[in-house]
Order: C-alpha cells, then sequence, then structure tokens
C-alpha cells in the first residue's frame, strides 16, 4: 500500500507528464518548496514562479497551482503533521525522562553517622546549648539594665507623686475660694439687713 506522500509524488508525476513537463526536474523542486518551512502564501508564490516559467497562459498555471496546492493538502501535507506530531511526542517523552532523571539526582540522601561521629555531634550540640543559655542568662539579666529599670521606675513615681500633689493642692486652693466666697455673701446679706434695720428705724423717727 502506497504512502501519503508516494500518492502524491505518483499523482504530480503523472500530471507533469501529461503537460509534457520534464517530473524529473520539475517534480523535486515542486516537491522541495511545497515541503519547506515557508507559509502556504509564499509556497503559492514560487510555484505560480515555476509554473509561469513553462506553462504559457494565464489560465493554466492558476488551474494547475491550484490542482497542485489542493492535492498537496489532501495528500501530503497530513501525513507530514502526523510525521511532526509523533516527533514531538518523542520530543517531549525524552524531555520528561530527562527532567525526571535530573530531579532524582537532586534528592539528597541521609548522612549515616558512625557511633564515634554521633557521640562527638552530641558532644557538640549539647556544649552549644549550654553556651546558649548562658549567653540569654547575661542578655537578659545585665546589672546596668536593672539599675536603669530602677531609675525608670523612681523618676515614674517621683512624677505620679508630684502630679499627686499638684491635684490636692488645686482641690484645698479651691475649697478655700469657695469657703471665702461663701463668707463674702454672708457678709453681704448682713450688710444689706443692717441697712433695711437701718432705714426702718429712720422712717418711724420721721412719723414721730
Amino acid at each position: 500500500m502506497a504512502t501519503a506522500v508516494d500518492e502524491f509524488g505518483l499523482w504530480l508525476g503523472k500530471k507533469l507528464r501529461d503537460l509534457d513537463i520534464d517530473e524529473c526536474v520539475f517534480g523535486s523542486y515542486i516537491s522541495g518548496i511545497l515541503d519547506g518551512d515557508e507559509s502556504e502564501e509564499e509556497k503559492t508564490d514560487a510555484l505560480e514562479g515555476i509554473l509561469s516559467e513553462i506553462l504559457v497562459t494565464d489560465n493554466d498555471i492558476i488551474k494547475i497551482r491550484s490542482e497542485i496546492m489542493e492535492m498537496w493538502s489532501q495528500l501530503r501535507q497530513p501525513q507530514m503533521s502526523a510525521t511532526t506530531q509523533a516527533v514531538s511526542s518523542e520530543e517531549v517523552d525524552i524531555r520528561l525522562a530527562r527532567l525526571l532523571e535530573s530531579q532524582s539526582l537532586q534528592i539528597p540522601k541521609q548522612k549515616q553517622y558512625t557511633d564515634e561521629e554521633k557521640k562527638i555531634r552530641e558532644a557538640i550540640l549539647s556544649q552549644y546549648s549550654q553556651m546558649t543559655d548562658d549567653e540569654d542568662d547575661d542578655v537578659n539579666e545585665p546589672g546596668d539594665v536593672k539599675e536603669n529599670g530602677l531609675e525608670k521606675n523612681r523618676n515614674a513615681h517621683a512624677v505620679m507623686q508630684a502630679e499627686k500633689e499638684k491635684r490636692e493642692q488645686a482641690k484645698l486652693e479651691s475649697q478655700k475660694k469657695k469657703e471665702k466666697d461663701k463668707e463674702d455673701r454672708e457678709k453681704q446679706k448682713q450688710l444689706r439687713e443692717e441697712k433695711k434695720e437701718k432705714r426702718k428705724t429712720q422712717k418711724g423717727e420721721r412719723r414721730r
């Protein structure tokens, strides 16, 4: 059974022979153009340029060009797409296998310690742990920090005491002012009463 590539080649050879065109020269040339990486428009222009050299009328050029492009699309292009797809799938499989292999190589292996190495490692970790605890004690309880803390507390207490005394003093002054105002009001009331009694006395004397 002939493949799609052979079918297009056989058809193209017969077509060129029917047109009295040398299939050995132009057949391979036309196939090379159609199998290239150019766009379909570029292939059409190139094919039309070849046919214009061997055909007489423009109608024949357009007709034969259309037939060749149509048969190439039906027979040759699907086969090329399938081949490209198969190659692409194979490349994907290869790349995937390489990726998995590289990832497996990157997985670190767990180091196996001997008994002697384990003892040394534990001793180092124990010593480091003690040093860390001592440093934490030094950082958390320095003498100057304590003194600074006490000084700050004393200052804060002094400020609070001063504010308290200030409030008490203001309260006393306010109380004194209220008492003085009350005394002034009592004096003014007494003066008004005295003036009132005095006026009554004067009126009584005038009536006599």
